[in-house]
Order: structure tokens, then C-alpha cells, then sequence
């Protein structure tokens, strides 16, 4: 057999989208209707998202002071999906993994399973099952349905002056089932098995959160002359309110019904996993105010106070201050179309201060474990005792931020460009600093009181409509983006070191004067040889010492011997620059348009690599494996280390800049070519107008980057462990045909 595993997991999938709306109204008021229904088919067998959507709007003029408007939205989501990380959980990782010589059906069509688990343990090599088994029997179901609904009123009271109310809601709902059946094998025992019986698991859980919005302004504007003031005042007040349980269950026998109702008897089989409530609310008080004289010169200043239930009572409540200026230059006399006709060249400036609640509800009042049993005397009696210490003093962390930026419009608006150079500090981190666990606790929810997180950068965005013909038009667009974060203080907090993969490896580190986040481990300084053997400083293992063809690591403190406190920042998640452009072009009734994107200077810590590019042989390998060292005459690549079949570590196994790869891409994110018929035509077929399209969403992606896609985020998002790749979905190319219809 050469089984593909990748062309066997994934597929070609069918994708469908339909949208419908309705608008129309008079004068006095409006209304808008649109549905839609999507079908998705995902690249990974039996995946699968289908989606369904409805929204409603409507504006009306009560009378010539009052004006009224609402709107609602539906959206239900049904989603078949599969797991992400380890070869156990992820089918892409497996599929990557599994060996080639094994084949993937019988002559029947279904998988063959438990193929090369069943030579774990003779050979030494990884045990995942057959990625086709895994994404057909294991059950991952997520459906939700998320509804909002707003209604607002504005009154004019005089000339100048009006009161606006606005009341919100949004309500989401989800049900998630998972269901791992017993017809898997557990390692290295088969399907069935006693092992397979006692890992077959199902969850079940429910989540609803409501999120409900009130917030009334009073609005005052004012022309008198050259002067133009703009006054808002408003309150808002906003609560949101959580409800999720989860439960799972074990002891199924077969998988006839696959879910937690089948369950075995033994009531050790049932578990509450999980059973939270909660609330938070936010309260604001906000002003802001605007002046503008001549159009040529604008101020504006803003103030809110945000008070959080997430916060103690002694520091509930932040306050936030704005304050923005701009001078529209070209307006002034002496400019006189100084970089030429029409043109226009505005400069501003501002200063801002916002703040972060992002944490947890409940942090500042005491916490309580869970019921657990506890003795007195020879009984034992159910008790609950304080999970956590709490800091009656926490607040909000800010962010100060300031801006200064151009606006310029040249050769009669054809071209515009827009810059921006940006320059925040962030304090009074939150964050679990550790404490004594004597304390009960080893940690503790704090502000960090002289921290301090820079960033700063620039970004600048150009538009050129370059050819503006009657027939003919073209257009592009650029942008790109710098951006450098540093931390400056960590406000007595000690380094902080994370794990970013599902390896015990610690993977990125936290510290004073560098970026937040930064790859983690050993630096690689080459290769063993017979010339350097015993002249680079050894490993402190003496398990699995260094050999010829090993990588040997950099003695970062110089004492002669490298171990873990020679580990160091080997790599950076973080691009020297972003950029993206677009060009749009038509002839006469046919249009074409494309978007790019990419990142230069990021890097990439690919966590598959520990099985893909380990040299040991448990499982299938990159194709440059095959030119690694064997010996001093056949050394392969010069990149690439001796193979090794050692029980623990040796250098090369270690988590170490080897692991790190360019981030860098460049992506064709979109390619839509269409052709709108003539209006004759349309109008022969009774519709106002009619455009049939085709496109290509990611197109292509040039990169050097071994896996699926170098726009990496395994972490969900974790400021502290950025850049890492894991078993994740890869990102489709998707064809589209379609037609747009207004009647």
C-alpha cells in the first residue's frame, strides 16, 4: 500500500449559500427583511455547518419630533465538528501521523481500524486510530440559536436638542453533545476492548446567556456662524447573565444509542462536571463634546465612568478621559493647492485612556470549593471551605494611548492616503500573581501595580482610483502595519513561563524588556561532529547524553554545562510588518476584483512537529527526514539530525529553536470575476438588474511554512501563548458561483 492519509480525510465539499430581502417604505417609514440559508460542507469528512438567518427592520416617523425604529435578528447554527490537538484527538494530526504502508478500507469501503495501534507495542510507534474512524464515529455536535432584538426612540425637543432611548437584548442558547463510542481503540488495546469500554465517554451541555442593554442620551447641536458645537450626555447600564451545566457519563456496554442516556447503571458512572451561574453588570456615565470652527480646525473631548461587578467595591469604578484635535490645513488661505488641485490634507492628534474587565465573575468575593466530605470524629460529614483568596482592591487595568495621523486626498480625490503612528502603555496588569501556597492558594487575581506593557507602531493605507473612464475603470489599494510590544515592568511578578501546547513543554516566556509571550527553550548552535565532540558544552543528561549527528544547545550563563536554566527566547510569534492590497477593475459590464494579504518576520512554534520531525520513527515523517545524518560519510542535509530510539530525551527531542519555523506568507485571499447583464436584458426578464459572479476565496498561499496554515492560533487567542500550530483545522479554498437578482 502508499496510502495518502491526507487525500483519504479530506475532501472536495459542496457549499451553498442563499440570501433574500426586501426593502422599501415611504417618507414617513421603512422597513427591511432578509433571510438567508447556508449548507457547508467542511474539507474534513463529515463535517459539516449549516446556518440559518433572518433579520427585520423598521424606522418610522411618529410625528415631525418623534422617530421610532426596531429590529431583530435570528441566527441558528448546527455544527458537526471534530477535535483539535494531540494525534488521540485531532483526526489532522492523526492523518499526518499514520503510516503510510497501512491501508485505509477493506474491500467493502470501511476503515480498516486498529491497524497501526496494533503494532505499538511490537515496534515502539505511535497508537492513533484511523482518522477515517475517528471523524465517522466520534460524535462532536454543537447547535445554537442566537437572537437579537433592539428598539429606539428619539424625540426632538427644541431646535438643537434631543433625547434618544435605546433598549437591547441578545439571548444565545447551545446545546453541545460529544459521545467518544467504544468501537475506537484505547492506545494499544483494540475496539471493544475492556480498555475501549472504560474510555467511552459522553458530555452533555447547555449554555444560555442573555445580554440585555439600556442606554439614553440627550444630544445638543448648535451652528452659530463658523462655529459648530456637538454636546452628547448619556447613561448606560448593561447586564449579562450565564447558565451552563455539563455532565458526563461512562459504563456503555455497545453504541447503540451513543449519547448520555446509555449510560451504565453504576451511579459512579454519572458525573456533574460543571454547574455555573452567573451575572455581571456594567454601569457608564459618559460625555462627550465637539467643536468644530470653519472646518478648519475640530476639538473634541470625551469623558465615561465605567463601573464592573467584576470589580471589589473600593475600585468598582474607572474613569476614562479623551481628548482629540484636528486642522483640516488645506482650508487655510495660504495653502493654495499646495499639492494640487482640490487636494486636501488634514492633521490630527489625540489622547485616550480605556480600561480592561476582561476577567472572571466573582473574583473579589470569597469563593467556595465544591461540597467535599470531610471527618469529625468517625463520620464524615459533607463541608465547604474557601478555594481561593480574593483582593478586595482589584480594578480596572488601562490602557493610555496616543495618536497623531494625516488624512491627504490628492489629484481631485483620486488618490487618498491615510497614516497613523500609535504609542499606548498598558497598566495595572491583572494578573494571577503567585503566592505562598501556605496561603491555602497558589495564586491570587491581582492588579500589578507598577507594570507597564508598550506598544507602539504605524500603519497607512493608500487608495488610488487610477483610471476613471466611462468605460473602463481601475482601481488599487495598500495597506501595511508595524506594531513593537514590549514590556517595560512587570510590576514584581516574576518571569512568567507558559505552555502553549498539550506537551508538558514550557513553550513561551513572559519578562522585563522583551515582548509578551516569546518562544521559549533551547538555542540551537549546530551539529555534533567528530571535530567538536567534547569541545561544545555537554547536556546535563545522563540518560541520554549527546552524540554525533545530536544538535548541541548554546551555554547561555557559560558554566560548561547546558541544562534548563540555559534556556532562553528562541523565537519571536510577533511579524515586523502586516500588509494587505486590492485592485478592482471593470470593463463596461464586466468587473474583476482581488485581495491579498501577508505577514513578514513572524515565526511559528509547530507543535506536530514533535511527532512529524522527531527522527524516532513512531510514526510517519517529513520527506527531508530521509536525508538526515547516519554517519561521518553519509551526514544528509547538514540540517537534519541522527535518528534516535532512545526511551527519554536527547537533544534533538528537546523543545529548541530547531522547532521554530518562518511564519512568514503572502495569500491570495479573494478573486471575484462577474458580469452584470444589460439593462435590456434585465429588464426582458423582469428585474431591475442582474450580475452572475465567480470567485475563489484563498486562492493560493506562498510560504515556507510546513504546515496547513502559517496564521496560527491554537491557543484561542492567549496573549501569553501566541503562534503555536496543533492538529488544527486546515483553512479551505472554496470556489463560489452565484447570482444577484434586484427586482
Amino acid at each position: 500500500y502508499n496510502t495518502d492519509w491526507q487525500d483519504e480525510l479530506y475532501r472536495n465539499a459542496a457549499f451553498q449559500r442563499h440570501n433574500l430581502s426586501f426593502s422599501g417604505g415611504n417618507k414617513d417609514i421603512k422597513y427591511f427583511l432578509s433571510g438567508g440559508y447556508q449548507d457547508n460542507d467542511g474539507i474534513v469528512t463529515n463535517t459539516n455547518q449549516k446556518v440559518i438567518n433572518f433579520r427585520a427592520n423598521i424606522d418610522g416617523n411618529v410625528s415631525e419630533r418623534l422617530h421610532v425604529g426596531a429590529n431583530m435578528s435570528y441566527t441558528q447554527n448546527k455544527n458537526r465538528e471534530v477535535r483539535e490537538g494531540r494525534y488521540d484527538l485531532s483526526p489532522m494530526m492523526s492523518a499526518l501521523l499514520y503510516l503510510p504502508f497501512l491501508p485505509a478500507k477493506d474491500d467493502n469501503g470501511n476503515p480498516i481500524q486498529f491497524g497501526m495501534a496494533s503494532l505499538a507495542s511490537v515496534y515502539g510507534i505511535q497508537n492513533p486510530e484511523n482518522p477515517l474512524a475517528t471523524v465517522n464515529q466520534v460524535k462532536v455536535a454543537r447547535n445554537g440559536d442566537r437572537s437579537t432584538y433592539n428598539a429606539n426612540a428619539s424625540y426632538k425637543i427644541n431646535d438643537g436638542l434631543s433625547f434618544k432611548a435605546n433598549l437591547g437584548m441578545q439571548t444565545y442558547s447551545e446545546k453541545y453533545d460529544f459521545y467518544l463510542p467504544t468501537s475506537l481503540s484505547n492506545g494499544n488495546n483494540p475496539p471493544y476492548s475492556t480498555a475501549s469500554l472504560a474510555a467511552a465517554t459522553a458530555i452533555a451541555q447547555n449554555l444560555k446567556q442573555i445580554d440585555q442593554l439600556a442606554e439614553f442620551t440627550l444630544n445638543y447641536n448648535k451652528t452659530f456662524g463658523k462655529h459648530k458645537i456637538d454636546v452628547l450626555a448619556g447613561y448606560s447600564a448593561q447586564k449579562t447573565t450565564s447558565d451552563l451545566i455539563r455532565v458526563s457519563a461512562k459504563g456503555f456496554q455497545n453504541d447503540n444509542i451513543g449519547e448520555i442516556t446509555d449510560k451504565g447503571a453504576d451511579a459512579s458512572f454519572f458525573a456533574l462536571d460543571n454547574a455555573a451561574k452567573s451575572t455581571n453588570t456594567l454601569l457608564s456615565y459618559f460625555g462627550r463634546f465637539n467643536y468644530n470652527y470653519a472646518g478648519k480646525y475640530f476639538l473634541t473631548g470625551s469623558f465615561r465612568r465605567d463601573g464592573s461587578s467584576r470589580f471589589g467595591p473600593l475600585n468598582k469604578y474607572g474613569n476614562f478621559p479623551s481628548v482629540a484635535a484636528g486642522w483640516s490645513l488645506s482650508e487655510e488661505d495660504f495653502y493654495n493647492n499646495f499639492l494640487g488641485e482640490q487636494s486636501i490634507v488634514k492633521i490630527r492628534a489625540s489622547w485616550g485612556l480605556s480600561g480592561n474587565n476582561n476577567i472572571p465573575n466573582y473574583r473579589t468575593q470569597q469563593e467556595m470549593n465544591s461540597p467535599g466530605g470531610v471527618v469529625f470524629g468517625n463520620t464524615i460529614s459533607t463541608a465547604i471551605w474557601p478555594s481561593s483568596i480574593q483582593d478586595g482592591h482589584l480594578g480596572w487595568e488601562s490602557t493610555s494611548q496616543y495618536n497623531f495621523g494625516t488624512d491627504i486626498s490628492l489629484f481631485r480625490n483620486r488618490v487618498s492616503v491615510i497614516a497613523n503612528y500609535y504609542l499606548s502603555y498598558s497598566y495595572n496588569l491583572l494578573f494571577n500573581q503567585s503566592i505562598s501556597a501556605i496561603s491555602g492558594t497558589s495564586s491570587i487575581l491581582t492588579n500589578l501595580a507598577d507594570s507597564k506593557i508598550r506598544n507602539k507602531g504605524f500603519d497607512v493605507q493608500v487608495d488610488g482610483r487610477i483610471i476613471q473612464k466611462e468605460d473602463f475603470t481601475f482601481g488599487l489599494s495598500g495597506n501595511i502595519a508595524v506594531n513593537r510590544n514590549k514590556v517595560l515592568n512587570m510590576g514584581g511578578a516574576s518571569t512568567i513561563l507558559t505552555n502553549g501546547a498539550e506537551r508538558s513543554y514550557l513553550t513561551h516566556i513572559t519578562q522585563q524588556g522583551q515582548p509578551v509571550g516569546m518562544f521559549y527553550g533551547f538555542k540551537v548552535l549546530g551539529r555534533l561532529t567528530a571535530d567538536n565532540v567534547g569541545k561544545v558544552a555537554p547536556s546535563a543528561s545522563a540518560t541520554n547524553p549527546a552524540k554525533i549527528g545530536d544538535l548541541y544547545f548554546q551555554d547561555t550563563d557559560g558554566n560548561g554545562i547546558v541544562n534548563d536554566a540555559d534556556k532562553t527566547v528562541i523565537g519571536t510569534p510577533y511579524p515586523k510588518f502586516t500588509y494587505g492590497f486590492a485592485l478592482n477593475t471593470s470593463y463596461k459590464t464586466i468587473d474583476l476584483r482581488a485581495s491579498f494579504n501577508g505577514s513578514y518576520g513572524n515565526q511559528v512554534l509547530d507543535g506536530q512537529d514533535y511527532y512529524l520531525y522527531n527522527f524516532e520513527g513512531s510514526g510517519n515523517q517529513y520527506a527531508e527526514v530521509a536525508n538526515r545524518y547516519r554517519n561521518e560519510a553519509n551526514p544528509g542535509s547538514g540540517l537534519n539530525y541522527r535518528a534516535s530510539r532512545a526511551g527519554t530525551q536527547s537533544n534533538s527531542t528537546r523543545l529548541s529553536s530547531f522547532y521554530i519555523q518562518d511564519g512568514s506568507y503572502f495569500r491570495c485571499t479573494n478573486i471575484t470575476l462577474g458580469y452584470t447583464f444589460p439593462k435590456s436584458l434585465a429588464n426582458t426578464l423582469k428585474v431591475n438588474n442582474v450580475r452572475v459572479y465567480a470567485s475563489v476565496d484563498n486562492a493560493f498561499t506562498v510560504t515556507d511554512y510546513k504546515g496547513y496554515n502559517p496564521e496560527v492560533d491554537y491557543s484561542g487567542g492567549s496573549n501569553l501563548t501566541p503562534g503555536v500550530d496543533y492538529g488544527n483545522y486546515p483553512l479551505a479554498r472554496a470556489y463560489n458561483l452565484g447570482v444577484k437578482l434586484t427586482f
